[in-house]
């Protein structure tokens, strides 16, 4: 196979699909998030010469017979009919097509576990791992939102309902999305506060009999260590980056 032959991954399948795809991503693992990886939908040239001889292929989705003439050298090619695009040679090495419920065709690395549908009236997530039926699709969970890094500015899929950092899987940074951050920083400043208070109110009662109880001293030390914890706690919160949602899956 040639070197041109090969459907770069960048590239969409069909056209049409490409102007309306956003970028996406890939999860997978038990429990965790995988790197994203970039599918691609493989263009396909859509000749408007119509023959009525010669090689023809049943299309995967409306079953209308698609001519070859003159595409034989494609990978896949488009339906005049449904405008949907049907594999005529196998995936390039390490790829593997996926139909969406949608009739997208997409291509993938073949190791992918999940991908996502580029087009915008769809963006189902598709599981692709070996526990569920092959193209199974499955609606990402509520809240789940495409997400620019703040450190290394790529988009990873995260789940914004939850009370956590969202962790990058490409830079393997932290960042904040909303408003979480900023109010976890205050808890703790209100809470590093009122303890700060009450580990001088401690100390000031406690200095006459300090001498003659040593384990005044242990609770001053321990008053003032959680007090640090919670100041450190605040300071990290606080000054978190903050990634950018893009929209929802």
């Amino acid at each position: 196979m040639h070197r041109d032959d090969v459907p770069n991954e960048n590239v969409p399948l069909l056209k049409d699909d490409h102007q309306r795809s956003q970028p996406y991503v890939e999860q997978g693992g038990d429990g965790g998030t995988e790197s994203a990886h970039r599918g691609s939908i493989e263009n396909v040239e859509d000749t408007g010469e119509r023959r009525t001889s010669g090689a023809t292929v049943t299309c995967r989705v409306c079953e209308e017979q698609i001519e070859l003439n003159g595409r034989d050298n494609q990978h896949v090619v488009k339906c005049s009919a449904c405008h949907e695009a049907t594999p005529i040679r196998p995936a390039p090495p390490g790829k593997k097509y996926v139909r969406c419920p949608c009739n997208c065709l997409l291509i993938c690395k073949a190791a992918s576990t999940r991908i996502a549908c580029p087009r915008g009236n769809c963006r189902r997530v598709i599981t692709l791992g070996h526990r569920e039926p092959a193209g199974s699709a499955i609606r990402a969970p509520a809240g789940s939102c495409r997400v620019q890094c703040a450190h290394c500015s790529e988009v990873f899929l995260f789940n914004t309902l939850s009370n956590s950092l969202a962790h990058c899987p490409h830079c393997k940074r932290k960042s904040t999305v909303g408003g979480f951050a900023r109010r976890r920083a205050l808890i703790y400043l209100v809470t590093a506060v009122t303890t700060l208070i009450f580990s001088v109110l401690l100390t000031l009662m406690t200095t006459a009999t300090a001498s003659q109880h040593r384990i005044v001293y242990g609770a001053w030390a321990i008053s003032y260590l959680i007090t640090v914890y919670l100041f450190y706690n605040f300071f990290r919160f606080w000054v978190v980056k903050l990634s950018t949602v893009l929209g929802p899956i």
